[in-house]
């Protein structure tokens, strides 16, 4: 009997303690588990990148110059699938096309958007390929939003007189995200060229994204 009080006292900590380390796990699995399991999805995907290190002013310079016809001279068009791989991380590798051509005398030589695309088009120099392969996390509270991080590598091609080139090294790309009512996504983020582990003078750029699920 003498050594009931301690024994209930040692219970009642370990209780306490026990109870403690459960709510702790269950915010963690809140916190790191989405709401609703994430599925695979299959978007379409316009990329502007922008042609210089100051996005805002040449997001105006494009526009002033070319309005839509202008952002679009410096923005890549293709396809990307996302793909979980654990609980809120996933996987998204990425096909993206654009045009080396001259934008400048496509817009003088024609007076509309589709006249100086299609001439955009016929007198191109090459036409270039980037295939990214971003690893994020995908945090998701609620069914209306979900927030993203992600980084990965971004490989690039070049097609000229039916020739592939391969570019030599490849683009750190880093970014953030927002998927709205699951349909919607919207990015921004950062790039830069690198060769191995060494960075290129001159490559970084910022970038902007719009994604629609297919």
């Amino acid at each position: 009997m003498k050594h009931t009080r301690q024994i209930l006292v040692l219970t009642i900590l370990l209780a306490l303690c026990s109870s403690a380390f459960c709510q702790t796990k269950d915010v963690k699995d809140m916190i790191v588990k989405p709401r609703k399991k994430q599925t695979p999805a299959f978007y379409f995907k316009a990329y502007y990148l922008s042609p210089s290190y100051d996005l805002l002013n040449s997001i105006n310079t494009d526009i002033n110059q070319g309005k839509a016809f202008g952002i679009l001279s410096h923005t890549n068009i293709g396809f990307s699938y996302r793909i979980p791989i654990y609980r809120s991380f996933y996987i998204q590798p990425e096909a993206l096309y654009c045009l080396n051509t001259n934008w400048e005398d496509a817009y003088l030589n024609r007076d509309s958007f589709f006249p100086r695309m299609t001439y955009a088009f016929n007198n191109r120099l090459n036409s270039q390929f980037d295939f990214p392969i971003h690893i994020g996390l995908r945090w998701c509270p609620s069914k209306l939003f979900a927030a993203r991080v992600y980084a990965g590598p971004i490989f690039q091609f070049t097609l000229a007189q039916g020739n592939f080139k391969f570019t030599p090294g490849y683009f750190l790309s880093m970014g953030v995200g927002l998927d709205l009512l699951n349909f919607l996504c919207l990015d921004a983020g950062y790039r830069v060229g690198m060769y191995n582990l060494t960075i290129y003078e001159n490559t970084a750029r910022y970038f902007l994204a719009l994604s629609i699920k297919l």
